[in-house]
């Protein structure tokens, strides 16, 4: 007995340290994971990226934010707000560049030993490259065919208009907008209604012959996201001016201690105990949410 009293402890702190070492192991495994997954999505929205679109900056963070909370270690902070270093295009945003995303994440340790060797806070870094895969490439007629579009990026309904710079005189034109719409005028304009990254294609006649460029990925439609408020410890009475004052187009489905949730108001005001999305959080702003009455 005198022999296990003894061994216990010690038995205790080495399994406590290889609590330790696995979490900020399997931290690291899962830090390389969000930073293949952040490259991926910037290699795939490097444009929108790199013209500062806010829809698609916010939806970056969030992902990797998102992550970051699944596996419990702390993010930098800028300005006391949690957030990740952006993306790198070293090469451009052409096809055959690549997206570079570098992260740091800090994890807690909890063993006094390590603690006092490596200190109360370990951080760990993990990085990722992706190559670009959307670009500019011109399919037939050499340089002679040209057009730009403005904006090409932007929540949806986007609305794009779009200029034929071609060098040569044309005798008919055929867009290709990538979302099933398609034009025969020289300068249209298109609406893009759903979320995606589209190729833009333009296809003319001309005296010297036919010419064709694609420029694949041009446009980025996003989603609009709005910020979830705090409606905890606030009154139900209050709940439509908060949501609303956020952007939200969505519906409030108020949950009583006693009836299903509805959307119809409270006749009598109630305190809100719970909300189902995490107030900060960065949603489509036509979510519906439901808030629940304390108890």
């Amino acid at each position: 007995m005198v022999e296990l009293a003894l061994v216990l402890p010690v038995l205790l702190l080495l399994l406590m340290v290889a609590i330790d070492f696995g979490r900020i192991y399997l931290g690291w495994v899962n830090l390389q994971n969000m930073a293949r997954i952040a490259a991926n999505y910037a290699a795939n929205n490097a444009t929108a990226l790199t013209a500062g679109n806010p829809a698609v900056l916010a939806a970056y963070q969030q992902r990797i934010l998102d992550d970051a909370r699944a596996i419990n270690c702390d993010p930098p902070l800028v300005g006391g707000n949690p957030t990740f270093p952006a993306a790198t295009f070293p090469g451009g945003t052409s096809i055959g560049g690549t997206a570079q995303v570098s992260l740091t994440c800090t994890f807690h340790v909890i063993t006094p030993i390590i603690s006092a060797i490596l200190g109360s806070n370990v951080t760990v870094g993990a990085g990722a490259v992706f190559p670009i895969k959307r670009g500019m490439t011109n399919a037939t007629g050499g340089s002679s065919c040209a057009f730009t579009a403005l904006p090409v990026s932007g929540d949806v309904p986007l609305a794009v208009q779009f200029t034929d710079l071609s060098t040569v005189a044309a005798t008919s034109w055929t867009w290709d907008f990538g979302d099933g719409g398609t034009a025969n005028i020289q300068n249209p304009s298109h609406t893009y209604a759903a979320v995606g990254t589209y190729d833009v294609r333009l296809s003319i006649s001309t005296s010297q012959g036919p010419c064709t460029i694609l420029k694949a990925g041009l446009i980025s439609a996003s989603k609009a996201l709005c910020v979830v408020p705090t409606f905890i410890g606030k009154q139900s009475s209050d709940a439509p001016d908060l949501w609303s004052t956020a952007k939200f187009t969505g519906s409030i489905y108020y949950k009583s201690k006693t009836g299903p949730p509805t959307t119809t108001p409270p006749s009598s005001a109630w305190t809100i105990g719970d909300q189902d999305i995490v107030a900060g959080s960065s949603v489509g702003c036509d979510v519906d949410i439901k808030l629940t009455q304390q108890k």
